[in-house]
């Protein structure tokens, strides 16, 4: 092919490649449902030209008649540029698209460890990538890799020795990344002080203290060795204990029916949502009209009757899969017969028709509850309450494409293990889904065995949801629920 031949195809080429890169592909990006492959072709445009054109020059430069050597330096500073374009372009793509939608797929995925791994990713995929880039411009220039290696290998054993402290840091981020025991968000107790976790880096891990308003930063290792107690797991509901004191037990016992009254009033506090119905609803008839207790009582009431609807929809499904799970290991003993297979489907078709309700009435409850009076100066709060609800529908729904996955695959591995899916979905309902408040965790009066006046009495209670209102709402709800104790007994 003659130099001129050449030139025409490569130009030629660099035109298409410029139209399609530039033209065609976003042409064709915008028409499509998703985003992600308008930030591929918005990232690889850029490098991607650049690469043909160090790549047309590197074969051009041939016909050109300059010196051996000139033709050496030319070819060897476009092959710099190339890795150098490259490296800019796999960076470019791990940032904007594993890291960026990695960090989407972190917030709506249910694991602990997606949520630890792409900081990680995004502190040392930098470091690695430029490094490897160097490792390959070195070789290039002829310096002996092997020798830097080495000499590199020595200075990092000295200033490991040096930095004990520092790598001990590290590796306690890395031991928090394989064995995770919170996620970001969750709140736990550190030193007697609720904090909420704010970020794990490779070196410290920064908490927020919910009392001080204060970030907190502790080393990795300190952390990795110490004893946290996770407020969020199950739920992000705290026990507190209210002291009440009486002149003799006659008065506690006689009081112990007032004081599970106001508790169950108080729209703030978990209990059994029906008898917390009643009681509002009689609460509600006593409060003064236009009254901030009347405008909670309000609020609650519509909360909890939501609530309540989807606690039933959510044991009707739990139900549905207690009979799918009982007809698949009765299949399971002899094989799946065609009719067991189109019964598990019939069950299968009632659980998606409740899902659709169930997923309506979540979300339906979650914006109640961002009605909340309390949360009016707090948007933030209010956006994230409806979207949590919104990333537990996508849940829902993953969970039961792969029951469909399952009952549908002709694998013989994946039907026997349907059982396995059916029991985790219906594990996974009533504690990720929605956490339907345990009899635990309703009101409960303890009454001290002791003879002597005044007698100590505790009410315990559990207030809903510590992280909002700027996580001061646990001391507003007992404050305002040890008012109302001291005004009910006042009053008796």
């Amino acid at each position: 092919m003659s130099d001129l031949t050449l030139l025409i195809v490569w130009f030629l080429g660099l035109v298409v490649a410029y139209l399609v890169l530039f033209w065609l592909f976003p042409w064709w990006a915008r028409r499509t449902p998703n985003d992600i492959d308008d930030v591929v072709v918005g990232v690889l445009q850029a490098p991607v030209l650049v690469v043909l054109v160090l790549l047309a020059v590197s074969d051009l430069v041939r016909f050109t008649g300059l010196p051996a050597d000139t033709l050496h330096t030319i070819r060897l500073v476009a092959s710099l540029l190339l890795i150098v374009t490259v490296t800019w372009g796999v960076w470019r793509l791990i940032r904007d698209i594993i890291l960026y939608y990695g960090r989407r797929l972190a917030r709506r995925s249910e694991s602990n460890f997606d949520d630890v791994l792409i900081p990680v990713l995004d502190v040392l995929s930098p470091v690695i990538i430029v490094a490897m880039a160097s490792i390959l411009m070195l070789r290039l220039l002829g310096a002996n890799v092997t020798a830097i290696a080495t000499t590199t290998g020595g200075a990092a054993i000295i200033a490991g020795l040096a930095m004990r402290d520092t790598l001990s840091n590290i590796l306690g981020g890395l031991a928090l990344l394989i064995d995770t025991p919170f996620r970001f968000g969750d709140l736990v107790v550190w030193e007697g002080v609720v904090c909420q976790i704010r970020r794990i880096g490779l070196r410290v891990t920064t908490f927020y203290n919910t009392e001080d308003h204060a970030e907190v930063y502790i080393p990795n290792s300190l952390l990795a060795a110490s004893k946290l107690i996770n407020l969020t797991r199950p739920s992000p509901d705290l026990r507190v204990p209210i002291p009440v004191t009486f002149a003799d037990g006659q008065a506690a016992v006689s009081a112990r029916d007032t004081l599970y009254e106001v508790a169950d009033a108080n729209p703030y506090i978990l209990g059994d949502v029906s008898r917390k119905i009643d009681a509002m609803s009689r609460a509600i008839q006593v409060a003064e009209p236009g009254s901030v207790a009347e405008s909670e009582l309000k609020w609650g009431l519509e909360t909890l009757r939501r609530e309540e609807r989807l606690d039933r929809r959510l044991k009707r499904i739990i139900a549905i899969c207690q009979r799918i799970l009982g007809v698949v290991r009765s299949a399971e003993k002899g094989g799946f017969k065609p009719d067991e297979q189109a019964l598990i489907k019939a069950h299968l078709r009632g659980l998606n028709e409740h899902a659709d309700r169930l997923q309506s009435s979540l979300l339906s409850w979650a914006r109640s509850r961002s009605r909340d009076p309390h949360l009016r100066g707090y948007p933030e709060e209010r956006r994230r309450l409806v979207e949590e609800a919104e990333m537990r529908n996508l849940a829902l729904g993953d969970h039961l494409e792969g029951l469909r996955d399952h009952l549908e695959s002709r694998n013989l591995h994946d039907m026997q293990r349907l059982d396995d899916v059916v029991a985790k979905f219906s594990e996974w309902l009533p504690w990720s889904f929605k956490h339907i408040t345990p009899a635990w965790k309703h009101p409960f009066v303890s009454i001290r065995q002791a003879n002597t006046a005044p007698l100590p009495v505790q009410l315990i209670v559990y207030v809903d949801d510590i992280h909002l209102e700027g996580f001061l709402r646990r001391q507003r709800a007992i404050s305002a629920l040890s008012e109302a104790i001291t005004e009910r007994l006042r009053q008796r």
